[in-house]
């Protein structure tokens, strides 16, 4: 079983375990980061720099979390959505388990832009609602792009085309 506490003063308090101030009995960082470089390196990622690039993560977080150093859960959460891993899988990791895959996620993303993926992935959202927030985010690169970039644009290439929807 882990062993969650939270510091509250001269208290302590295990009943949140979502707060970022949790001491985990047992975490084992660089556990997490071998598993965290030979994931990145089954889904052919060698370079930790393209890595960053796809998790929107620093190059020099990313190393700190390889290389067995403490990151925050938003770093965690960036990891385990690029990685194909379910929400929890480094904590899992920490406390001696195994991540849990997410289904489909050995798929390539449908957007290689990563915002845009984001958009797509978001639980919750209805469909239509999905399809205008990614019509709008692609106007707004679009307009910043400028006429002469537009013919460069890699995901109107791999959309896939929808017919009376």
């Amino acid at each position: 079983m882990i062993s969650i506490v939270v510091r509250q003063g001269d208290a302590l308090d295990s009943s949140d375990p979502f707060r970022q101030d949790i001491l985990m009995a047992d975490a084992n960082w660089q556990r997490l980061g071998d598993y965290v470089v030979a994931r990145r390196a089954a889904l052919g990622m060698r370079d930790r720099r393209a890595f960053a690039v796809a998790t929107g993560v620093t190059d020099r977080t990313l190393g700190k979390l390889e290389n067995g150093k403490k990151v925050s859960a938003s770093t965690l959460g960036a990891v385990e959505n690029e990685l194909g891993w379910a929400p929890g899988s480094c904590r899992r990791i920490l406390a001696g388990g195994e991540p849990a895959a997410v289904p489909g996620g050995e798929s390539q993303p449908a957007y290689s832009d990563p915002t845009l993926q984001h958009i797509a992935e978001t639980p919750g959202l209805p469909p239509d609602v999905v399809r205008g927030l990614i019509a709008l985010a692609r106007n707004w690169r679009d307009e910043a792009a400028g006429p002469g970039d537009l013919a460069q644009d890699e995901d109107a290439r791999q959309r896939p085309e929808r017919r009376g929807a």
